[in-house]
């Protein structure tokens, strides 16, 4: 039921080895987008065309500046005022930007995300010792032989396309609504 309802709301997950096929890894990858909206207020993608990039292409620079120099006010969400509780947000930032990497090899298990979000594995151990600004996995504008930055920027720009020209999600903010003011996403799981 889960796999009919993940490609309409996230975007083509990065799987190089089955492109269209979910795994653990693109349930990784989805659970760190997933984060990100969690930590910038932001959906996914952006259907009213204001935005060129998805909310990975624009948050993954700046969880590595953040990262880097400690910084995360680039990231939270404006509503929250900047009243967050540090620790966390560099918690749920690195397991975000652990999770989103292209390289599906790259990306840690979700039992580590877990353990790391709970406090019981260091961040270090969870970039499985690279230090940000180091792993050209993450670096902005990075060549992966599996999949590259300019690869998912297409891949994001048809998915946009896609979206937009499908009338259901044309009605609100994230997404459509049914007669009954429902996110049709969730008729799909009644079905």
């Amino acid at each position: 039921m889960a796999k009919n309802i993940i490609p309409h709301v996230f975007p083509r997950v990065p799987s190089p080895n089955q492109p269209g096929k979910l795994s653990d890894k693109s349930d990784v990858f989805s659970f760190g987008v997933m984060l990100l909206e969690l930590i910038t207020g932001q959906p996914p993608v952006d259907l009213t065309g204001e935005m060129e990039y998805s909310l990975v292409d624009w948050a993954r620079p700046l969880c590595l500046k953040a990262a880097q120099d400690g910084d995360y006010n680039q990231l939270a969400d404006l509503r929250l005022e900047l009243n967050y509780n540090h620790q966390e947000m560099v918690q749920m930032a690195s397991c975000a930007a652990a999770a989103i990497r292209h390289s599906t090899r790259r990306r840690p298990k979700m039992s580590q995300i877990v353990r790391a979000l709970e406090g019981d594995m260091s961040m270090d151990d969870l970039s499985e010792g690279t230090r940000p600004g180091q792993s050209k996995y993450l670096r902005p504008g990075s060549v992966s032989s599996e999949y590259n930055a300019s690869s998912y920027t297409a891949d994001m720009k048809k998915f946009k396309k896609l979206a937009l020209e499908n009338k259901e999600y044309q009605s609100s903010e994230y997404g459509g609504t049914s007669e009954y003011g429902l996110n049709p996403l969730l008729q799909v799981v009644k079905k």
